[in-house]
């Protein structure tokens, strides 16, 4: 048994200087040639994202087709569908884009500011404005404009939400704790205020101009429905304007 691997022809003359190299280079080339191939991977499902935003914004949901972004593209269809099982997984994925892209704007206008009730009126401020600037009320559409792919995919849908969420649940938590918001249940309110914010921009939608004015009756309602009595930036009338006008 000893001079199996002892002798130059056994294991022991396999695994000389030569085989080991090789075997190493071999496994070092396989991990070169798979992290290129990643690499190229994720630079192609980013191209194919990138693109499907432009061919949005130029046609359309209704007019989107897969032909017109493997145009804007070069790529093929056997890239695409190597990436996405159909237009509707798509859509997902540019969802949960946009819904990562709008977290960090609300992240970051939540720390520009002090206290959970400043918090809370600059989550809604954030939310319901979108609707004033063309780019951004252009992808906004697309939470309001696809419920076939939200039914779909609810539970991927509702985790890429916890982007926009979760710093209004904490916010409204952080008010809870400090008594500020003494009739909160953080996680309830937040999903409900976060259908309300989104209802109201959609109004604002349909309504330029008026942006201001209903995010700010947006703010008030919230507030005072948490428990919590602030006066909000009112209509040039005095008034807070109701965000469904006829």
């Amino acid at each position: 048994m000893g001079t199996a691997g002892a002798g130059p022809g056994g294991a022991g003359g396999r695994a000389g200087p030569h085989a080991a190299g090789g075997g190493a280079g071999g496994r070092d080339g396989r991990r070169a040639g798979g992290a290129a191939d990643a690499g190229g991977a994720a630079d192609e499902r980013a191209q194919l994202i990138g693109a499907a935003w432009t061919v949005l914004e130029r046609s359309g949901f209704e007019g989107f087709k897969v032909q017109l972004l493997l145009r804007e593209t070069g790529l093929s269809a056997r890239t695409f569908y190597r990436h996405f099982s159909d237009k509707d997984e798509l859509f997902l994925t540019l969802m949960a884009d946009e819904y990562s892209r709008v977290g960090a704007r609300v992240t970051a206008a939540l720390a520009r500011v002090g206290s959970p009730e400043e918090q809370v009126v600059a989550w809604a401020r954030e939310i319901v404005l979108a609707a004033g600037d063309p780019r951004r009320a252009a992808r906004a559409r697309l939470f309001t404009s696809q419920p076939a792919v939200v039914r779909r995919f609810a539970d991927d849908v509702a985790g890429a939400a916890r982007a926009i969420l979760d710093p209004l649940t904490e916010a409204i938590t952080a008010g809870r704790d400090a008594g500020i918001f003494p009739l909160a249940d953080p996680e309830r309110d937040a999903l409900l205020i976060h259908d309300l914010a989104g209802a109201a921009m959609s109004t604002a939608l349909a309504h330029a101009g008026a942006e201001e004015d209903i995010a700010a009756s947006v703010a008030d309602f919230v507030l005072r429905a948490l428990g919590a009595v602030r006066p909000v930036a009112r209509s040039r009338a005095g008034r807070a304007p109701r965000t469904n006008p006829a």
